[in-house]
């Protein structure tokens, strides 16, 4: 049973326009991304590891070395099992920097072009051998399945596809930081179809050829011979040698380190696959001793590797070809686009752009230009393997294609541990390391592959059999010598100050801090200006507003700290576009720092923000710390003083909230910013202030917004050099503007007490003569005979009586709580009475004379209380409705009573109380009236007297809705009542709370 060569090529082009057809719609959204980013397709797509060489390769690894082929499965197993102490840590420096490749890392970590270009160059050679096997295994199972001798053809077909795959869906995104995510559904879906295929070949096999398990167990008794030579070769075979070397594949292989770390930013991802893919593996693996089994039962004619071909042929089941025939597409394809998108990367960041960079003009788009440059690298990876694989003319096994590239990429491994475990590496050491390495891997097992050394000597092509024979040996002899020389050199050589930054911030458990400079730049808009000059305008434009957009920064960002994280920013995003030795290059050129400045504080802020980020991953004592940090932390943020840090150099580093709502300035706006750049006043006046030696200033006055504001400013010096704080400086402000005012009013109300007193005296002394007056006009009324004479005399007489009576008034009320005792005494007190008097000192005023005076008080209406501080509330009452008052308007004064108490309404027609601040009336110093026209204690002082009298107060404003006009006090004081009737009620001492109750009032 065969099939026509053009029966097959119709199968391969409608499965490989099948795999477009899915990564189309992916990438245009009609797959939700749900499904789309959910960790299993993750998990799937790194399936790509099951290559040709899984699929037709582990069977001749079986076949001749038994349940070594499992090592295949084991080591990147054990790998991903290890992913917290190895992927993780990768993931992080991968997602931090922008790398996108194993290279990328190298000429990161170790600073140096030629670490990248050798790993480069390694790696495409290394490879070809893998390429070239995924072709192989394609052309042979077509020659297999239609008898073609000559199935090249298809091959160059099947080329054609792969690479107009990798170039549509692999090249859409330059830059790491972008998913391609049809790609990696793609590959998902491939590595679904793979398993598919596997499992239904073991269903058919176990059920079709061996009749089920018992038929298994019986054919494997009565051929013990099979089982004895699989288990014979876990003794004395390559098992370690392909354990490591497998094991290593999971990081050193491109197409592994391209869907683990480039295709995927999330560590719950890389976390779920430490686990699903190894269940991945173990189930892909399961059928392949049943489909060696079948092949050797049924008596296969062709070799091992192509098993899974020959059983659908034997049982005569044409679709069980065409479906295995289909997973060892499905095989080869999808590692072929993966590999050769990651070749393309790496020769772009390492060979091309390095020595051979654009011709950057303002018209050249660098975006389109790099994206059809590596697209020609696609082709010519992929030309490159056809090549490789016709002058190989199919001359070598898979498995031995396999082990060379394995072998060929391991030499990266001790590189790989060094990024992350040797801080002490250095390029020179791993530069060594790399070519002795990869010269002994090349001249003893790569070459030889190559040239067909039976041509020119018999004893050569014995010498080069031999050779192959003992890979495992030349692999680790390679191998050790390669780490023999890095540790060596190493050891022996020094680092340079990049360097050794680079391995810091490689390292897992990093301790050492960033060197801190700032650059030239002053502003954002300097970065896009600089930038022009390597990469255009344009380019320039989109790569400063991106990376401001990353770190949430503002177009005219130019805080010193801020454009230091901006340098950076723009580096790693340069990086995944341009690799990390390019970007390094241009930044370093067109983004110097600034060396007259060598010394600039740590950013809080930013140390802060990142602690915040690990917070949830820290346990014992690095949890304990970090949350005594946080209470610091808190405790200086919410502290009720305005406070604020700024290092050696001036650049703020702390300002807590109350700075913040002190000075209307948010800290986000500030911090790292230099001290003197903030907004006036609060610029000058902390500026000088840390400039000057003392340590406190009191009383500073400030003039904001018209006002004049008090503040106390303390400082402290912090020297701390084990923290690197030295030099930084604590600042204190205290708003003592309340305070300047209350003394302000305190005094005021001193002076005005001295002024009463003074009136006072002045009042005693014009009794004199206002009575000698009196006398006089007495006389000359009693004497005179002529009536207007005693008419004038009697108008003489009522004016001095009139003058008496304002002189006693100021008397009395300048003597108010003199010679008192301190519990003051209760007694009637005549509310008409009171409040006429009351008037009449106001009127005294020149305000009041417009003013008319209401006095509607029932004379019958007594309260038990203290006159004068009665007198008094009343004063402060009327007083503040004649300020509240227009001329001619009317102030009403009139009482109610019940049985116990006694209501005073004063009410005016002034402009009201806002609601607003009627709560706060009663508050000591609390005013609306200009400065020194009241000091805020009227109300207070009211309120105060109206509780000793155990009477309420409250304020209804506006009393007039419609206008919106008028204010009514409204104060509740105790009814007198004699003592007979207070025995009546069965009251032996005054209680007013009582009496209080029953008419259902409250203080």
């Amino acid at each position: 049973m065969s099939f026509e060569l053009e029966e097959l090529l119709l199968v391969s082009v409608v499965y490989l326009l099948a795999l477009f057809l899915c990564a189309w719609v992916t990438e245009k959204g009609l797959i939700p991304k749900k499904i789309t980013q959910h960790p299993a397709v993750y998990v799937l797509s790194l399936g790509v590891y099951a290559s040709s060489w899984a699929y037709f390769g582990s069977l001749g690894i079986a076949s001749e070395h038994g349940y070594v082929f499992l090592a295949f499965y084991f080591g990147v197993s054990g790998a991903f099992l290890l992913a917290p102490v190895l992927l993780h840590p990768i993931l992080r420096i991968t997602r931090t920097y922008q790398l996108s490749s194993l290279a990328d890392l190298f000429a990161f970590r170790f600073r140096s072009p030629v670490a990248g270009t050798l790993a480069t160059l390694l790696m495409l050679t290394a490879t070809m051998p893998l390429l070239s096997l995924q072709i192989q295994a394609v052309s042979d199972s077509i020659h297999l399945i239609s008898k073609e001798y000559s199935p090249e053809r298809l091959a160059i077909v099947f080329c054609i596809m792969v690479t107009l795959f990798a170039a549509l869906f692999g090249t859409r995104h330059l830059s790491t930081r972008d998913q391609h995510q049809g790609l990696v559904m793609a590959i998902a879906i491939e590595s679904l179809v793979k398993l598919l295929v596997m499992m239904t070949l073991g269903l058919v096999i176990l059920f079709e050829v061996f009749n089920g398990l018992d038929g298994v167990e019986s054919w494997l008794a009565t051929n013990q011979d099979t089982l004895t030579q699989m288990q014979t070769p876990l003794e004395d075979g390559p098992w370690r040698s392909m354990l490591l070397m497998f094991f290593a594949s999971a990081i050193v292989m491109p197409h592994m380190f391209h869907m683990t770390f480039a295709e995927n930013r999330s560590s719950r991802s890389l976390h779920i696959a430490s686990w699903a893919l190894p269940l991945f593996l173990l189930v892909l693996s399961l059928p392949t001793l049943l489909i060696l089994w079948a092949g050797i039962k049924l008596d296969s004619p062709v070799a091992a590797d192509y098993f899974p071909l020959f059983i659908g042929q034997a049982l005569d089941m044409p679709w069980l070809t065409i479906v295995a025939y289909i997973g060892g597409l499905a095989a080869a394809s999808g590692l072929t686009i993966v590999t050769t998108l990651a070749l393309s990367s790496m020769i772009m960041n390492h060979i091309v752009l390095p020595y051979y960079p654009p011709h950057i003009q303002v018209e050249v788009n660098i975006y389109r230009w790099l994206t059809w440059f590596k697209r020609f690298i696609i082709l010519a990876l992929i030309v490159g393997s056809y090549g490789f694989y016709r002058m190989l003319e199919a001359q070598h096994a898979l498995y031995n294609l396999g082990v060379i590239a394995y072998v060929g990429a391991l030499q990266l491994l001790p590189g790989a541990l060094c990024v992350l475990y040797w801080p002490k590496a250095n390029h020179k050491g791993f530069i060594s390391g790399l070519i002795v390495g990869t010269a002994i891997w090349f001249f003893t097992m790569m070459l030889p592959q190559m040239v067909d050394f039976s041509l020119y000597s018999a004893a050569m092509a014995k010498v080069s059999n031999y050779l192959y024979q003992q890979w495992h040996w030349l692999g680790m002899t390679s191998l050790t010598a390669n780490a023999v020389l890095i540790y060596l050199v190493s050891s022996f050589t020094s680092m340079s100050s990049e360097e050794r930054s680079a391995a810091s911030a490689c390292e897992v458990e990093s301790n050492s801090r960033n060197e801190q400079k700032v650059p030239e730049a002053k502003s954002a808009h300097d970065f896009h200006e600089m930038l022009s000059k390597p990469l255009g305008g344009l380019v320039a434009h989109k790569e400063v507003s991106r990376a401001l957009s990353d770190l949430n920064m503002r177009e005219d960002e130019s805080r010193p700290h801020a454009l230091r994280r901006l340098r950076e920013r723009i580096e790693k995003n340069l990086s995944g576009l341009m690799g990390p030795t390019v970007a390094h290059d241009i930044v370093d050129t067109f983004l110097p720092w600034d060396e007259n400045k060598g010394y600039v504080a740590q950013d809080i802020h930013f140390m802060e923000s990142r602690l915040e980020a690990y917070h949830s991953r820290l346990s014992g004592l690095a949890g304990e710390l970090d949350d005594l940090r946080r209470y610091h932390r808190d405790t200086l943020n919410n502290l009720p003083m305005a406070l604020c840090s700024v290092d050696a150099a001036g650049e703020i580093m702390l300002w807590n909230q109350a700075m913040g709502q002190l000075t209307e300035i948010p800290a986000a706006d500030v911090l790292g910013s230099p001290l003197n750049r903030i907004a006036e006043p609060w610029n000058k006046i902390l500026s000088n202030f840390a400039q000057i030696d003392s340590k406190h200033l009191p009383k500073h006055g400030i003039e904001i917004n018209g006002q004049t504001r008090f503040f106390n400013l303390h400082k402290a010096n912090i020297e701390a050099p084990v923290s690197g704080t030295s030099g930084n400086k604590v600042m204190l402000l205290e708003d003592y503007t309340e305070n300047q005012m209350l003394e302000d009013q305190l005094f005021h109300s001193e002076r005005l007490a001295s002024i009463g007193q003074l009136a006072a005296g002045v009042a005693h002394e014009i009794g004199n003569p206002v009575t000698a007056i009196d006398c006089l006009a007495q006389e000359l009324k009693a004497l005179s005979e002529e009536a207007d004479t005693r008419e004038v005399a009697g108008q003489v007489l009522e004016q001095t009586k009139r003058v008496s009576r304002i002189v006693q008034m100021l008397m009395s009320y300048s003597h108010n709580g003199k010679n008192r005792s301190e519990k003051s005494s209760h007694e009637a007190v005549d509310l008409f009475t009171s409040v006429q008097e009351s008037i009449s000192l106001l009127q005294l005023g020149r305000k009041s004379s417009n003013i008319s005076f209401l006095n509607l008080c029932d004379p019958e209406h007594k309260v038990t209380g203290d006159q004068q501080k009665l007198q008094q509330v009343f004063i402060n009452l009327l007083n503040n409705a004649v300020d509240a008052s227009d001329e001619k308007s009317t102030i009403t004064i009139r009482t109610s009573a019940s049985v116990h108490t006694v209501k005073v309404e004063v009410e005016d027609q002034g402009h009201g109380i806002p609601v607003s601040i009627q709560e706060r009336l009663f508050e000591p110093f609390f005013t609306t009236k200009e400065a020194g026209k009241g000091t805020g204690l009227g109300l207070a002082l009211t309120w105060n007297i109206i509780e000793e009298h155990f009477g309420t107060i409250k304020v209804i404003s506006p009393t007039d809705k419609n206008l919106e006009k008028g204010t009514r006090f409204e104060i509740s004081l105790p009814r007198h009542e004699p003592q007979s009737i207070r025995q009546q009620h069965g009251y032996m001492t005054y209680q007013p709370h009582d009496s209080w109750e029953q008419e259902g009032e409250t203080v």
